[in-house]
């Protein structure tokens, strides 16, 4: 038996290198597309609060947005306060809302339960409510992550003016979550047709 050709040497551990650049690339372009929508995601356009018809706080993590839909009501911003608490008496901070403890003074506070339990149900949830009572205008606090997809699923179900106000903070560990989740839910939400 021959020896290889010293060609046939060099591309053998060749292989080994292309395959190593082939990976690095991989994980730059990867880190890139990642960072960019992290961007995306955190960077999204919030609307100064003006005066609406309700303030619509959408349910998640006590991360800031119920204390920030309360104030947004005390501060005269709207005389009705919608909280989305699925969770029902198992979401503390949305009950406090719900139940009186924390209800913003002089205002109606109406709590509903979406379904699907989906940001989708909650937007057709808020549209029923609002054809019902006449509204055209509604702020909606939501966290940054969750704030363009919010936002469109909410003004292509309501028809209404939406305003987004989002909290300002943004919890650095459920950063990577916000990723997966916000991109599942476009990819879903383009799968059922909702923008």
């Amino acid at each position: 038996m021959t020896p290889p050709a010293p060609a046939a040497r060099a591309g053998r551990r060749s292989r080994p290198r292309r395959a190593a650049i082939v990976g690095a690339a991989a994980v730059t372009v990867a880190a890139l597309v990642l960072t960019a929508w992290g961007v995306f995601l955190l960077r999204p356009r919030a609307d100064p609060p003006v005066r609406a018809d309700a303030v619509v706080m959408l349910a998640g993590a006590d991360d800031g947005r119920h204390l920030h839909a309360r104030d947004l009501v005390e501060a005269g911003y709207a005389d009705t306060l919608l909280v989305s608490n699925p969770g029902g008496n198992s979401e503390l901070v949305a009950r406090r809302l719900c139940t009186g403890i924390a209800r913003p003074a002089h205002a109606e506070v109406v709590c509903f339960s979406p379904e699907p339990r989906t940001t989708w149900g909650e937007a057709r949830t808020v549209a029923a409510i609002a054809r019902a009572r006449g509204w055209e205008r509604i702020l909606v606090v939501t966290n940054r992550p969750h704030t363009l997809r919010a936002g469109r699923w909410m003004r292509n179900a309501t028809g209404l003016d939406v305003r987004m106000t989002p909290i300002r903070r943004v919890d650095g560990a459920m950063l990577p979550v916000h990723l997966v989740w916000e991109a599942a839910g476009w990819v879903k939400g383009g799968l059922n047709r909702h923008w």
